[in-house]
C-alpha cells in the first residue's frame, strides 16, 4: 500500500530538497500523493526551538540508508531555520529520505498530559516481530496492524502504546518507543539485535548508570508479567522522554511510584538539560 511522504503536518513551511517553501506551493505537492518510494525516517523531538539528539538521529539515519544515497550537510541548519520559520516552540520534526527527496516537516506531537506522567499510561500487546528492527523504514502492513490494535482499546481504556510480542510470546519493544522493565535493582530489556535502538534509549542507559540501576539485557512474556516478575515498567522515546507504564492488558502497575524509576526520569532530565545549554543558537 502507497503512503504519501507526508501524512500529518503543522506550521506552515515545509523543506523540500534544501528549499524552504509553504505547504501549498506547487513544487511541494507531491509529498502529499501516495508513492511507492521507500521512505526512510527520523521523528526528532523539537525542544526550546532545538532538535534534540539531532547528531544521534542523523547517525541512525546514515546506518539505514547504507549509502544508497547521499545526505545533505545542510541539513542540520535547514531544520533549526524550519523550526524558527513555523514559530513552534514544542513540538516533532520529520525527517524523510527517499531516493529523490529530503524533505523535513514539523508533525502534530502526542506527548503525554501531567497526568499521565504521573499516574502512568496503559499499554496492550501485539503479535508483530519486524523483519529487520534496527532500520527506520515505513511498513504499510504494520501501520494497518497497529491501527487496527489501537482502536480496540483495552480494559483499561484507549491505550497509550503497544508492546510488540515476538513469535515466542517476549516483549521486545514499543511499536513507537523503547520498553524497559524494573525488578529491585535491575532494569531489563531487549538486545540491541532485536529491535529499533531508540535515540532516547541510548540516553536512558547512562541515566539508569546514574541512578544506581544495574542493566540486564533480558525479554518478559505477558506470563512472566502476571506472576508477579517486575516491579514497574515504562517507554523511553523521542516524543514522550520516559513515561511510566500503569497497565499491560489487564495487569495493573505502579511504576510512576517506583523510586528507581523516579531517579533514573531525573537523571535524564539533567541529560537533556545538559544537551540543550550546550546547543542553544
Amino acid at each position: 500500500m502507497a503512503y504519501p511522504i507526508i501524512d500529518g503536518l503543522i506550521g506552515a513551511w515545509i523543506v523540500v530538497d534544501g528549499q524552504m517553501v509553504v505547504t501549498t506551493d506547487p513544487v511541494a505537492q507531491f509529498c502529499f500523493v501516495p508513492t511507492e518510494e521507500k521512505m526512510f525516517y527520523e521523528v526528532i523531538r523539537v525542544v526550546e526551538q532545538t532538535p534534540l539528539f539531532w547528531e544521534d538521529h542523523l547517525e541512525r539515519l546514515r546506518l539505514s540508508i547504507a549509502g544508497q544515497f547521499a545526505i545533505p550537510e545542510t541539513l542540520y541548519q535547514d531544520s533549526r531555520d524550519l523550526i524558527k520559520a513555523n514559530q513552534v516552540e514544542h513540538s516533532n520534526l520529520r525527517l524523510v529520505l527517499t531516493e529523490k527527496h529530503t524533505i523535513l516537516h514539523q508533525i502534530p506531537s502526542y506527548y503525554p498530559s501531567p497526568e499521565q506522567m504521573q499516574q502512568g499510561v496503559p499499554t496492550g500487546i501485539l503479535q508483530w516481530e519486524r523483519e529487520n528492527p534496527n532500520i527506520k523504514v515505513i511498513n504499510s502492513a504494520y501501520k494497518l496492524a497497529v491501527a487496527e490494535r489501537f482502536a480496540a482499546g483495552g480494559p483499561f481504556g484507549p491505550l497509550f502504546e503497544l508492546l510488540l510480542a515476538d513469535r515466542t510470546g517476549e516483549l521486545t519493544e514499543g511499536s513507537r518507543s523503547n520498553l524497559f522493565f524494573i525488578c529491585g535493582d535491575e532494569v531489563y530489556t531487549a538486545p540491541d539485535s532485536r529491535i529499533l535502538k531508540g535515540i532516547t534509549r541510548n540516553y536512558v542507559t547512562s541515566a539508569i548508570a546514574a541512578a544506581g540501576g544495574q542493566l540486564v539485557e533480558k525479554m518478559l512474556t505477558y506470563k512472566d508479567i502476571a506472576t508477579g516478575a517486575v516491579d514497574a515498567a515504562f517507554l523511553s522515546g523521542s516524543p514522550i522522554d520516559l513515561l511510566p507504564i500503569m497497565a499491560i492488558e489487564d495487569i495493573g502497575l505502579t511504576s510512576a511510584q517506583n523510586p528507581l524509576f523516579v531517579t533514573i526520569n531525573q537523571a535524564y532530565q539533567q541529560i537533556v538539560r545538559d544537551y540543550l545549554d550546550s546547543h542553544q543558537a
